[in-house]
């Protein structure tokens, strides 16, 4: 019983001391799937919290963080400082600076050539965001475990946004919480003080597994990451953005869309749930336009702009043809479909490791659209009229 209490009390020990103004200090690994995308470790007092992040999205960066806490665990001030290992059009050097107010927020950026001033209005309890620190994803849930309710909607203000961002924190159990992620959970695994175990984001578009650790070797990591890049073996975007072009007959056709990778994990079924509509790629809606009516056997699809979707099952897989356009990857409106198309599934000899859609010829006025990601093939042959 003793050794109970004892191990009771040493586990909660660093929250305590830290309330009392002495430090605790932990780190944070994430990953997606085989490729670590960041390490950081920080130090945390009553009222501050200082990271060190190493992150390789999209190339190799050094960012220190130090925000100054209020007694409720919102962060008053915010300070950012981002080095790259090589500076490029997307990973500049950069300070910054975020400070919140009862009902304002006000961000500089100060870039080598120039900065900016962004002033927004906010709600009380706003709370800054960084997809390179789940240090600050922890300071949420510290504030949401102190507030002691089930759930806790609030803003976060997400580094160099020009708007808040309504959110909220869930309960799902004594040690588990949901962080709501454009409409999806990232789940959060919790001790009794609030502090992030683990954070799995497989039930949302942001894939990331995150791991609470003891310690990480920042400095290491970062020339670990740098000395990849200089190999040509920098991460990039993780997602970037294509299109591929076709002209079937009189018709010119596009598809503008994500291109998530693989990244040693199993795709459909898991990346790509079963029986869920899927965004047909990553990030915005996977857009379709064709200046020509098409058809797919009984279905004509008049010419215009369309996004496209994807319904897959373990016994084959849908495509969606919908009206609205312009749209972020997780706003379906099933209203707007205009049809729903029966796709062809196969293997393939070997694994395709980044999502690709292509539009083959089959001859004067037919054509074949095929999606290809991992070991599987889904394709839809079409005819121009």
């Amino acid at each position: 019983m003793r050794r109970a209490i004892l191990f009771t009390l040493l586990a909660f020990l660093p929250a305590t001391l830290a309330g009392q103004g002495r430090s605790e200090r932990a780190a944070f690994v994430s990953r997606l799937g085989d490729d670590t995308l960041s390490v950081e470790q920080f130090t945390r007092t009553g009222n501050r919290l200082e990271v060190d992040v190493a992150a390789r999205v999209p190339r190799a960066r050094r960012i220190h963080f130090v925000a100054t806490l209020n007694p409720d665990q919102t962060v008053a001030r915010l300070q950012v400082n981002a080095q790259p290992a090589t500076p490029a059009p997307d990973t500049p050097a950069f300070t910054g600076e975020m400070v919140f107010n009862k009902d304002s927020e006000i961000t500089t950026i100060k870039l080598p050539d120039s900065a900016q001033t962004v002033r927004m209005a906010i709600e009380p309890g706003a709370m800054p965001l960084s997809s390179t620190s789940y240090a600050l994803y922890e300071q949420i849930f510290l504030r949401f475990r102190r507030a002691g309710r089930d759930s806790l909607p609030f803003q976060v203000v997400p580094f160099g946004a020009p708007t808040p961002t309504k959110t909220s924190v869930a309960r799902r159990g004594p040690d588990s919480a949901d962080f709501d992620y454009f409409g999806l959970p990232l789940r959060a695994k919790l001790d009794q003080q609030g502090r992030l175990l683990a954070l799995d984001g497989s039930g949302s578009t942001n894939k990331v597994q995150v791991v609470r650790v003891s310690s990480v070797d920042v400095d290491k990591a970062f020339r670990d990451f740098a000395a990849r890049d200089a190999a040509g073996k920098a991460l990039g975007q993780l997602s970037p953005r294509d299109t591929v072009r076709a002209t079937i007959g009189n018709a010119h056709l596009a598809v503008d869309y994500g291109r998530p990778h693989k990244r040693g994990r199993e795709i459909f079924g898991t990346v790509v749930p079963w029986n869920q509509v899927w965004r047909t790629g990553a990030n915005a809606a996977t857009g379709f336009t064709t200046d020509a009516d098409i058809k797919v056997g009984a279905t004509t699809i008049p010419k215009g702009s369309y996004t496209i979707w994807t319904l897959p099952s373990p016994s084959g897989a849908k495509l969606i043809v919908n009206s609205q356009t312009g749209q972020w990857g997780t706003e379906y409106d099933s209203t707007k479909d205009l049809a729903r198309l029966d796709l062809t599934a196969g293997p393939l000899a070997q694994p395709v490791e980044v999502f690709t859609i292509g539009i083959d010829s089959q001859g004067d006025r037919a054509g074949v659209l095929k999606l290809q990601w991992d070991r599987t093939q889904y394709s839809l042959p079409f005819s121009v009229e």
